[in-house]
């Protein structure tokens, strides 16, 4: 039996900023906060719309499908690592990965835009096996230099899991870029296994016995079904930021989450709190139980450049 968490407290759960739950490997989620790229590095050879379009014509939709395809031809995608904060060890050895695709101007065109279109025409999958090698060989990278990283995860779309070879495909990655399939994590949402349960509980289960991680990503922000997190392999389960903040005033939320996190903990996932950006944020967190914080309080998302700074790093 499945809840609506957003339903089961009051109507400002529904009011909450909510994160997108499209696309592969945690990189496709907004942030109200995305930076704008410098102009230098606009896409070149894409006309430039002079007038704002409307996000929902089909001039527009076509003008993003062009920005992927020319991403994807000359390797033109960006992306952004934020690090996760372990309370217990006070330090950063994990990050989620975020894709960035830029305009014309430089500026970051919204995951919630362009990532349903490619899932739409079918270019996700070749957007996904781009975003996982370029993951795989980044971890390669920095433990050859002696960098101190557990993992990194990706978000994985409902059209990845349809993928018939989706398993050996994810495996053959990790394998030419010589790494442990424990580095890698897989962020599944509720939405999506609402719509592939038992082909998506296939790939998690042949992926999750050859080491692979998984986690349970958003969890409340759809129709929450606690029968999937025991019944499937994973790791770990990400509390939507929207129910943290509710948690904060209101006191039903606030009983739930705790009691949430326990019984998550008592059966052996690990539990990532998402959006953390206050202190109230971070103090309740940290009375629930959880395990790692994800928000701009502890990290941003930031190019791979920067996140070299945080691997190993402690908070003083």
């Amino acid at each position: 039996m499945g809840i609506s968490f957003k339903n089961l407290f009051n109507d400002k759960a529904s009011a909450s900023p909510q994160k997108c739950s499209y696309g592969v490997i945690g990189m496709f989620k907004t942030s109200s906060h995305a930076p704008k790229a410098s102009p230098g590095n606009s896409p070149a050879g894409i006309g430039v719309p002079q007038v704002v379009l409307d996000r929902d014509s089909p001039v527009y939709q076509h003008h993003l499908e062009d920005l992927m395809y020319h991403a994807l031809k000359n390797d033109k995608f960006i992306i952004y690592y934020q690090p996760l904060y372990s309370i217990q060890d006070n330090n950063f050895t994990e990050a989620e990965a975020l894709l960035r695709l830029q305009d014309e101007s430089g500026h970051f065109v919204p995951p919630g835009e362009f990532i349903p279109i490619a899932e739409k025409n079918g270019m996700i999958m070749e957007i996904s096996s781009m975003v996982l090698n370029k993951v795989a060989g980044y971890i390669r990278s920095m433990l050859s230099c002696g960098t101190d990283i557990d993992s990194i995860s990706i978000n994985l779309s409902a059209v990845d899991l349809t993928r018939p070879d989706l398993a050996d495909h994810v495996l053959d990655i990790i394998r030419k870029n010589h790494i442990s399939p424990n580095r890698i994590v897989l962020e599944i949402t509720e939405s999506t296994l609402i719509r592939n349960y038992r082909q998506a509980g296939d790939q998690i289960r042949e992926m999750s016995n050859e080491g692979v991680q998984f986690a349970l990503d958003d969890f409340g922000t759809g129709y929450s079904n606690i029968a999937n997190v025991i019944d499937l392999p994973f790791d770990d389960v990400k509390i939507d930021k929207s129910l943290i903040w509710d948690s904060i005033e209101n006191k039903k939320c606030n009983i739930v989450i705790r009691e949430l996190t326990k019984a998550f903990k008592d059966i052996h996932l690990g539990v990532i709190a998402e959006g953390v950006e206050t202190p109230e944020h971070d103090r309740f967190v940290r009375q629930c139980g959880c395990d790692r914080i994800q928000g701009f309080r502890y990290a941003k998302p930031m190019p791979s450049s920067r996140v070299y700074d945080y691997f190993g790093r402690t908070m003083a």
